[in-house]
């Protein structure tokens, strides 16, 4: 496989930075997979999204990862963002992908992991195919409880995390979930919908994912990966098997 390094400018005038992966086999045009991060992270996912573009590679499709503004190699304020932003953003991050000569624009997939999915639901885009793993249907109350008493609706939030990474959000961030009805959303997509979700997620409880299921349009599927958390570890390889073959027939 080969790597580039891509990146385009959003409706902010602010550089998104990814990285595409291109498979070993060459074509002139390849199936495709946007992967989407989560909150407070960036395009690797923690090394998840590495790996994930490596397996999509061996079985023949091209995908890219980008950081959202304010994270990774973005430019922007990451504590002036909202779910508004990121959906916006991840529009803008499609379109560029719509438009690359080597990618096939009937075949483009979608995969939300964590905040991701409700980026990628509030889109409601018009792809072939469509992952959500850890989904949180209802993110404003399960991040209240993730910050805790670092919870500020007024003014700053902050966040520090186990491994000593802060994250700030604004006020913004907050009162832009009431513009967003997820449930609502979600039924405006169709397409096929693979949900996956670890049985011992201790940040975002599986009803989240059953809220999604039940108000998405078949045909849709759901996976509870057993000993897996938030981060599907430390079952990831069962993950990208699961994934991967999953992409290859939908696409």
């Amino acid at each position: 496989m080969i790597e580039n390094k891509v990146s385009v400018i959003s409706k902010f005038k602010e550089k998104l930075v990814g990285i595409q992966t291109v498979p070993s086999e060459k074509k002139s045009k390849y199936p495709t997979v946007v992967l989407t991060h989560g909150f407070g992270v960036e395009k690797h996912e923690g090394g998840m999204f590495d790996q994930l573009a490596e397996k999509l590679a061996d079985v023949g499709i091209l995908s890219y990862r980008f950081d959202f503004s304010g994270r990774g190699e973005s430019e922007g304020n990451y504590s002036k963002s909202s779910l508004s932003k990121m959906k916006s953003e991840l529009s803008t991050i499609l379109g560029f992908v719509q438009s690359q000569p080597c990618v096939d624009k009937h075949r483009i997939g979608i995969l939300g992991q964590s905040f991701g999915t409700p980026t990628t639901v509030t889109l409601a885009p018009k792809v072939k195919a469509i992952v959500l793993m850890g989904s949180t249907s209802h993110p404003k109350e399960i991040l209240i409880k993730l910050f805790g008493n670092g919870y500020n609706p007024d003014g700053i939030s902050v966040r520090t995390k186990s491994n000593g990474q802060i994250t700030h959000m604004g006020p913004q961030f907050w009162k832009d979930f009431d513009n967003h009805k997820l449930l609502e959303s979600i039924k405006k997509i169709h397409c096929p919908i693979l949900f996956i979700h670890g049985e011992q997620d201790d940040k975002v409880p599986i009803s989240e994912m059953e809220a999604y299921y039940q108000n998405a349009n078949p045909p849709k599927e759901k996976i509870i990966i057993k000993g897996a958390d938030h981060g599907l570890r430390p079952h990831r390889d069962e993950m990208y098997e699961i994934v991967s073959d999953w992409f290859k027939k939908q696409l």
